[in-house]
């Protein structure tokens, strides 16, 4: 491996992680779904345009499979909403709409690879009577899909790098900075 793919790799590797625990952190802390997590990481952490409260808004009524009803996962659809966001056909410098597809669909595989469905009903059905575990597990496939989703990206769009916004990435919320930010 040349020395700059070395380099190219390891700062691919750190942003990944990155997002991973920023994801986690928005998840468990701030009390948001997962497609409000995974939007939210998204936009501010490639620095997508959005306010932090459109993009909880538009993430809003993804938790749940769609409004609670069970369907497609609100973290897969999160990461879809973000991909649009930044590298869809619509975005300033974005993909045209047959390669912005391809991906979104490897993001769906992927996802469908790793956890066997892309149905929350499904995905969640074994902690129907455990709301500690169910959290437990939504909290870790909200952040897996979120590692997914920075993998893609920054495969699909190397030079997103440049958009990083590493000072949102790395902040850490406490628990009681999201209560407050829910009283607000």
């Amino acid at each position: 491996m040349k020395s700059d793919s070395k380099k190219s790799y390891s700062r691919q590797s750190e942003i990944i992680e990155l997002v991973r625990q920023r994801a986690q952190n928005l998840y468990e802390n701030n009390k948001l779904c997962c497609s409000e997590s995974l939007l939210l990481v998204l936009n501010h952490g490639f620095n997508g345009g959005l306010t932090t409260e459109q993009a909880k808004q538009l993430g809003a009524g993804f938790c749940g499979g769609m409004g609670k009803a069970g369907c497609i996962c609100g973290a897969l659809s999160g990461a879809i909403m973000g991909f649009g966001l930044l590298v869809g056909p619509h975005a300033k410098g974005g993909m045209n709409k047959n390669k912005f597809r391809k991906l979104a669909k490897l993001m769906h595989d992927r996802f469908h690879d790793k956890f066997s469905s892309t149905c929350c009903r499904v995905l969640i059905e074994p902690f129907d009577k455990d709301k500690k575990s169910r959290s437990r597990f939504c909290s870790n496939l909200t952040v897996e899909t979120a590692v997914l989703a920075a993998e893609l990206l920054l495969e699909a769009k190397p030079d997103l790098v440049q958009n990083l916004q590493k000072d949102y990435l790395v902040r850490k919320d406490s628990k009681l900075t999201g209560f407050i930010k829910k009283l607000a």
